[in-house]
């Protein structure tokens, strides 16, 4: 790179062309080549500052906003959630003359009059409206907020769903903050009495960020040691003793009195009692106290407290890191009416100490039309984890052999101190009450250090549910690693590794717990594997084969403040900042505060070697290529149980590349992993007598595997015709193949996809002549499945009468003789008309519909029309609402197939599958039928679209 006076010069497009061809230098820790580079404008500011949801978004806490963007695009639209500024609570105000009291320091330096992205983690995917994630934001006001990405209003901005600080100061406001109701005195507006304070010239209301009208000096930041002293003295000099006694106290007590009082001089209406949070059922309730809260603070009501109240009451509300858990299953919903099955739940940790723990179901129904489908946080515990500050937070999911699900959390504070919790899954999943005892304590993993912590991974491994593995980042840059087994409630040391020079601000463990990967604020970045009860360092990949690396700013980086793994688990993504010094003033300086860097992974194993040259792939080494098999394949085969998302994208490029740089060696793969599902083939055997068998035995196979097998062909095709839909009329037919090497993937797709459609249609079928199907009716709502088209299904048997199952053909038989059918569904089809000319349309194609058209006398012609028919039922689609769509198959569904769906280990026509199978009661998800990637709502090119494949 040409430097000038020690800056880099502004590339030019001709220069930036050029540029990208050379190979990148990196840290000789981290020998990392990457993928893609994305240009931020803003710089983070803490540890963890960037996280990948399981949608395939990734989002960075940049400074005052959040910037989010898609990997498969990094330089393309974006999304963007920009912190407004917040009011204070009113917890009270106190005495001029206690200004100068130690412990409102802190406050009183304050000088963030801009709010700052904290902390920020992705809910599991299917919380959100449209069946996307929810963004939880932690400011640095302490305030906490819930997002939803913009898949309705068309525009970059994501939406506010809910504020989570103003549900959790009614519930502390509802317990007088844990203190004695005597210990505060209401001041009303516009008392004069001598018997009262003059508010005016005693009393001065502190906020979270105090700015001087008197002085106009610059603002600056306060000493840390003072900053550490004022914590101190606030755990030690509480009139009632510690912050964790005055919050656990009296919990249960009545409820403190509030005075509202009306504006010019109006009487006070009287006392108004707040009920007791353990009366509260529902998070709507909270939100709608929030609102009535809110309005009141324009009253200027406020008490008279201590400075200790004061402190107290502020770090009770100031929250400061947030972790979102996976998905928790509950247990017995047998009713229609019922709550969700499924729900996850959001712990905060606040300067306090405590860790309050909100539970967020999954809406029981998805939409793409509006943004109205709540989200009503609970809360149900409220935890006295730690005496100080709450730095990081973890989570886990322990799953004992008596079919109870326990949630690990891990938690960590700025005095050193580290805790494993037990949680009560069901008890989370079902109380409507505030509980401190649904959370036990483990263990607490003592260190010979007390530097602070800063960043956490736990992981419970796949293979070993009862294994729990967490690592420690601290202050100090060193790394721990703690092995447990709950069961046996044993604790082991992985030991402590001083890797870092300062901050470790990420680390991110592999879903089997085997791999690590750190960074910290020294701007290094580095791989770790765990071997029995020891770590070692592993290199990152010298180069990924036929990467195109981008644009090299390594010499401009300045820090480094988090890391985070794709869904695949073969990509890392790390943010870093700019030094300002080594940007050109004029150009980059201005719009290149940090940069989001994408890096390829592998798999490293103990002796594999790596400096042996490749006989048959030139460029790489058989060492390289051994890595590269063995990590592509664990990936694929990672996404073998059901309970992980189809987030493919990850691994779709990697055999991408694969496929224009070494071909066979692509082939080579993909026979192992094909050949690995039967038993009796040999690595030998070619691809086109494997996928041969595969057609065979499509019929046996999983719904999982039929769609990891239906993308894998399409990006095999895709030089024919890029997503393309194979005619389930004419299976036979081959697409355009000049050479005819790919015939056999365009047939396995079109087999693979007419199974699918017969499964569904049987499944249909099946669900009318249950017993349960009288129950259908009265589920019109959306809210649950209900079978739909099936006089076009009928048809579609009618034409694929010579390849379709017998027993299907069976089941069509009796539903066209009117076995137990309802009274109007023959009327399904007979009625399908155009909706621009109402002329018949007739059945012809599962997907695509025409209609006869209308004759024009004068001219002579027919004028027809074109429409789409939903892929699930294959009824005409609305032309004037949206539809659900897919990204990968290029399909549209107006209805939804049921969740059961997706988890059948074969053809419903095969296995005698009992009635509860087609309850009423499945949930649909917006899950493409042949595909079973996440749809979503179609966007413009413009705007931001999550990239599962």
């Amino acid at each position: 790179m040409k430097k000038k006076g020690g800056k880099v010069m502004n590339p030019t497009d001709s220069y930036r062309k050029e540029f990208q061809k050379k190979e990148l230098k990196r840290d000789v820790n981290s020998m990392a080549v990457h993928d893609e580079l994305a240009i931020l404008v803003a710089s983070p500011s803490y540890p963890n500052s960037i996280a990948w949801s399981e949608e395939n978004l990734v989002a960075i806490a940049s400074g005052h906003i959040i910037t989010i963007l898609s990997p498969a695009s990094p330089v393309h639209p974006r999304g963007l959630i920009s912190l407004p500024p917040s009011s204070p609570f009113p917890i009270g105000v106190i005495q001029k003359d206690d200004l100068v009291t130690a412990c409102l320091m802190p406050i009183r330096l304050s000088r963030d009059v801009r709010p700052c992205a904290r902390s920020i983690s992705w809910s599991p995917q299917g919380f959100a409206p449209n069946s996307g994630c929810l963004l939880a934001v932690c400011t640095t006001k302490g305030r906490v907020k819930l997002y939803r990405s913009p898949f309705c209003e068309f525009r970059a901005e994501w939406v506010e769903v809910v504020d989570i600080s103003d549900m959790l100061y009614h519930y502390l406001e509802s317990i007088n903050f844990g203190e004695l109701k005597e210990t505060s005195v209401m001041l009303f507006q516009g008392q004069d009495d001598a018997g009262h304070i003059n508010e005016h010239e005693t009393i001065i209301e502190l906020q979270d960020s105090v700015s001087s009208t008197r002085n106009k000096r610059r603002k600056t930041k306060p000493n840390k040691t003072e900053v550490n002293k004022c914590i101190d003295f606030l755990g030690e000099e509480q009139p009632h003793g510690s912050v964790a006694d005055i919050v656990l106290q009296n919990t249960n007590d009545g409820n403190g009195d509030l005075a509202a009082s009306r504006a010019k001089g109006k009487k006070t209406k009287g006392k108004e009692t707040i009920n007791s949070c353990s009366n509260i059922k529902q998070g709507s309730s909270l939100k709608r106290t929030a609102r009535h809260h809110s309005s009141r603070r324009e009253n200027n009501i406020q008490p008279l407290v201590t400075p200790q109240q004061y402190a107290s009451r502020t770090a009770m509300l100031s929250s400061l890191i947030v972790a979102w858990s996976s998905v928790v299953r509950s247990f017995g919903v047998s009713n229609i009416d019922s709550s969700p099955n499924s729900c996850a739940i959001l712990a905060v940790g606040g300067k306090s100490g405590h860790i309050s723990f909100w539970r967020v179901y999954e809406p029981q129904c998805y939409t793409i039309e509006s943004g109205k489908v709540p989200v009503d946080p609970v809360l149900v515990g409220h935890l006295q984890a730690h005496t100080s500050w709450i730095t990081a937070i973890s989570w886990g999911i322990h799953a004992t052999s008596s079919s109870k699900t326990q949630l690990v959390l891990a938690s960590g504070s700025c005095d050193g101190s580290v805790k494993i919790w037990l949680g009560d899954a069901g008890e989370l999943t079902k109380s409507s009450e505030i509980s401190k005892a649904s959370f036990s304590l483990v263990r607490e993993v003592t260190s010979i250090t007390s530097a602070p912590i800063s960043t956490m991974s736990l992981v419970v491994p796949v293979q070993v549910l009862d294994k729990v593995v967490l690592a420690i980042g601290r202050g100090s840059g060193s790394l721990e690693v703690w092995i447990s087994h709950i069961s046996s409630n044993t604790f082991e040391s992985a030991g402590v590794y001083n890797v870092h020079n300062q901050v470790l601000t990420g680390l991110a463990w592999t879903s089997d717990g085997c791999y690590l990967y750190s960074c910290s604020q020294d701007n290094s970045v580095r791989s770790w594997v765990l071997d029995g009860s020891s770590l070692y360092e592993t290199p990152f990949p010298r180069k990924f084969p036929a990467s195109e690396n981008s644009l090299d700013l390594s010499q401009a980086y300045d820090l480094c403040f988090g890391l985070a793994l794709s869904p695949g688990e073969l990509m890392v993504a790390v943010v870093r900042s700019f030094d300002s010094g080594q940007m050109h003033q004029m150009y980059q300086a201005r719009t290149h505060k940090a940069a989001a860097e994408f890096y390829w992974t592998t798999r490293h194993s103990m002796g594999i070697p790596s400096d042996k040259q490749s006989n048959g792939y030139s460029g790489s080494t058989d060492g390289d290529l051994v890595l590269w098999e063995s990590t592509i394949l664990w990936s694929l085969t990672h996404y073998d149980n059901i309970e992980e998302p189809l987030v493919l994208w990850d691994v779709l490029t990697a055999l991408r590349a694969l496929k224009k740089s070494i071909p066979d060696f692509l082939k080579n793969i993909l026979c192992k992993w094909i050949s690995s599902w039967f038993r009796g083939y040999q690595p030998g055997d070619s691809i086109e007598k494997i996928l041969f068998h595969v057609q065979s035995m499509l019929s046996k196979m999983s719904t999982r595997r039929m769609h990891l097998l239906n993308i894998i062909c399409r990006l095999m095709r895709s030089e024919i015709k890029a997503d393309a839909c194979p005619n389930e009329l004419h299976v036979n037919s081959k697409l355009p193949d000049e050479e005819g090497k790919l015939a056999v993937w365009n047939d396995l797709l079109a087999n693979s996809e007419r199974e699918l459609r017969e499964r569904f249609v049987s499944f249909t079928l099946k669900a009318v002549l249950s017993r349960s199907y009288c129950s259908f009716m009265v589920l019109a709502n959306g809210t649950h499945w209900s079978p739909v088209g099936m006089a076009q299904m009928e048809q579609w048997v009618a034409i694929n009468h010579a390849l379709a199952h017998g027993e299907l053909k069976n089941l069509a038989a009796k539903i066209g003789e009117g076995e137990s059918r309802g009274k109007n569904s023959q009327s399904e089809y007979i009625k399908e008309s155009c909706s621009y000319c109402s002329a018949p349309v007739p059945f012809e194609s599962p997907e695509y519909a025409k209609c006869e058209g209308v004759e024009h006398r004068q001219e002579g012609t027919v004028e027809t029309h074109e429409q789409k028919r939903c892929a699930v039922s294959m009824q005409l689609a609305s032309v004037v609402a949206p539809m659900w769509y897919c990204i990968c198959c290029r399909r549209w569904a107006a209805k939804l197939p049921p969740e059961s769906f997706f988890t059948m280990s074969g053809s419903p026509l095969d296995v005698n599958y009992g009635s509860g199978m087609f309850a009423p009661q499945e949930r649909c998800k917006p899950l493409c039928l042949f595909c079973g990637i996440l749809m979503q709502r179609h966007l413009p090119d413009y705007l931001l679209s999550a990239s599962p494949a």
